[in-house]
């Protein structure tokens, strides 16, 4: 295969990757279901739960998909709860333990977004979905590990299932499960259940022989098996007094098993209250109303009626919709303050952006790390990635950074089956080399300079790439479509808010987790924040105050566009640079004249008296 042919290939790929891409077709959506929980209760897929008393590691579940590896892996400690669970995603390991969540050997926060997968709160749960499959993993945690844990498959996969779970279809006999479900672990012990009268369990299953019937005696004899040894453990006993009750969904035991059990509700943090039946995500200033696919209902935390969540600030405070700020450029607007540029007017509303009509057009902005979306939100991207800059119904442009540098090596640019590599100095087109002026059946591109290459398009999406000293892409919006835009670059709808939207559709708070979901492949290191080199830190911070000089050069176009972005961005790129101090100035200092000129304030000879000439 030649390397062109490889590349299209490629993009192909990551296009479907990221297009909606139904990979089961059934009428009837059938869920299977297995849990853990307590000291060792299991319920499998299919045949009745039982018990297994162990600090041993253990295979929940295991199977292959698609040559895909899918498996959830749990260990005991001995106060009874899990507190180890690796969960295993196409090669992409997760590891839950004490409290946190890896994702290849790396801390996370929630949401957390990743190509295969991704993890999020849900109500008072944590949650991960595989993208790939109908699969999804769900635990409780409480203080010193997970005391419930759920794996949900929504489609009957296959027949090589093994681990505790046992298969779909299949019921497994227990001493079996167990035994061909342990992992090699000389110091760990299979401890034989004990039964010892319980005076809780006696009294909980007294009230159940009408809902349970033949099994009351089974669930009887679990309960003395899970709570022997730790009668004063509620994380231990009241999940499977909770699932017993929930069994019994029209008897009278679901209604008061709290008060016969001593078993608590959940505290919530801040004004929410607790909800047995609420929503798995709760209403907030960046997201008042969730999408209908995240408005499921489970036991959660929720903001009192016609309240959202401030998740602004910190505290769990709840707050009336109308009373949400807005934030642009890194400041914050209280509700009711409007703000100011050459091309429209906003107003803060409750949280939201009301904006007049957009007399100048929308353009995203990348300049190596330094993104501005195509609403004006702006953020720095944490690592050197392959990314998705922007992708839409019928195209797609990847950004992908040098290994060794902090700039962009690359940008491959998709329009239907045609495919446009731009790198330094040059433009590529199916794997040659184009000369000043090329026109495709989608395409149009020409050298405006010696720097800029412009691109017009058929297909809506029309872009200018500056190849040199550094690789920098402005992407126009297109007009129709805003909608389906997706990536790096926002979605082009006159609302920042929901600019920080991953690949999954959460909205972020922050640019981190947004970011590395549009993130392909591997990544080549973290991208710097501070100076390391103090004579850099102390040039730059002396150069790009040029940008803050209330009579100075730039002075004209501080009403219309903030200073502190490009500022903060100018001292970041001599911190960093490769070069010349000298190019990092003035490269900042030229994105700060460019995005003035793109909201109609043209800057005066700035290159004279900056020293950039």
């Amino acid at each position: 295969m030649t390397t062109q042919r490889w590349i299209l290939a490629f993009c192909l790929s990551l296009a479907s990757v990221f297009g909606t891409v139904e990979l089961f077709k059934t009428k009837e959506i059938q869920t299977y279901t297995c849990r853990t929980f307590g000291s060792g209760i299991v319920q499998p897929f299919k045949g009745e739960s039982y018990y297994v008393r162990s600090d041993c590691p253990f295979k929940l579940t295991s199977f292959n998909v698609n040559r895909g590896e899918y498996s959830v892996t749990i260990r005991r400690g001995h106060n009874g709860l899990l507190v180890q669970v690796e969960i295993i995603v196409n090669k992409v390991t997760t590891l839950l333990q004490n409290g946190h969540i890896l994702v290849q050997n790396n801390s996370v926060s929630l949401p957390y977004d990743h190509t295969y997968q991704h993890i999020f709160k849900y109500g008072i749960y944590t949650r991960l979905r595989s993208s790939l499959l109908p699969f999804t993993v769900t635990w409780h945690n409480v203080h010193g590990g997970i005391n419930s844990l759920w794996v949900t498959l929504e489609s009957e996969l296959c027949t090589d299932m093994c681990g505790l779970c046992g298969k779909q279809n299949v019921a497994g006999h227990r001493d079996e499960l167990i035994r061909e479900s342990k992992l090699h672990d000389h110091r760990c012990k299979i401890r034989d259940p004990v039964l010892q009268k319980n005076h809780i369990c006696r009294r909980f299953f007294l009230k159940t022989k009408n809902c349970l019937q033949d099994n009351n005696s089974h669930y009887h004899r679990l309960c003395k098996e899970n709570i022997c040894g730790f009668e004063n453990s509620q994380s231990i006993f009241c999940p499977f007094f909770q699932e017993v009750a929930s069994q019994c969904n029209q008897s009278r035991i679901n209604r008061f098993w709290r008060r016969l059990t001593r078993c608590a509700k959940p505290r919530c943090p801040g004004d929410l209250i607790y909800e047995k039946k609420g929503p798995a995500f709760i209403p907030s200033c960046s997201n008042p109303n969730p999408a209908p696919f995240y408005q499921e209902l489970t036991e959660t935390c929720a903001c009192p009626n016609g309240k959202v969540l401030n998740n602004c600030e910190k505290g769990y405070r709840c707050i009336p919709k109308s009373s949400c700020s807005c934030e642009f450029a890194g400041k914050t607007y209280g509700n009711g303050e409007i703000r100011s540029s050459r091309c429209q007017s906003c107003t803060c509303d409750g949280g939201k952006w009301r904006c007049s009509e957009n007399f100048c057009h929308r353009r995203c902005v990348i300049e190596g790390q330094f993104v501005t979306t195509f609403d004006g939100k702006q953020y720095v991207l944490p690592n050197k990635c392959l990314y998705v800059a922007s992708k839409g119904p019928n195209w797609i442009i990847i950004i992908e950074f040098s290994q060794k540098k902090l700039h962009i090596r690359k940008v491959t640019v998709q329009l239907m089956e045609e495919l446009f590599v731009f790198k330094k100095n040059k433009v590529l087109f199916d794997g040659q080399e184009i000369p000043e002026f090329h026109f495709s059946g989608h395409a149009q591109v020409y050298w405006v300079s010696s720097m800029f290459v412009q691109v017009h398009t058929t297909i809506g999406i029309n872009f200018q790439i500056q190849l040199s000293p550094e690789i920098h892409l402005f992407i126009d919006a297109p007009d129709t479509s805003n909608d389906k835009i997706k990536g790096l670059c926002g979605n082009s709808n006159s609302d920042t808010t929901d600019d920080f939207t991953t690949n999954s559709g959460i909205i972020e708070n922050s640019a981190k987790p947004f970011a590395m979901s549009w993130s392909l492949l591997n990544c080549f290191g973290n991208i710097p924040t501070t100076c390391t080199n103090l004579e850099n830190e102390n040039y730059a911070h002396e150069k790009c105050a040029v940008l803050n000089q209330p009579t100075g050069i730039f002075a004209k176009c501080h009403p219309h566009i903030p200073t502190d972005y490009y500022y903060t961005a100018c001292i970041q790129r001599i911190c960093n640079s490769a070069g010349s101090r000298r190019q990092g100035l003035c490269i900042g200092l030229a994105s700060y004249a460019k995005a003035c000129a793109g909201v109609g304030v043209v800057i005066g000879d700035w290159r004279r008296i900056t020293g950039c000439g």
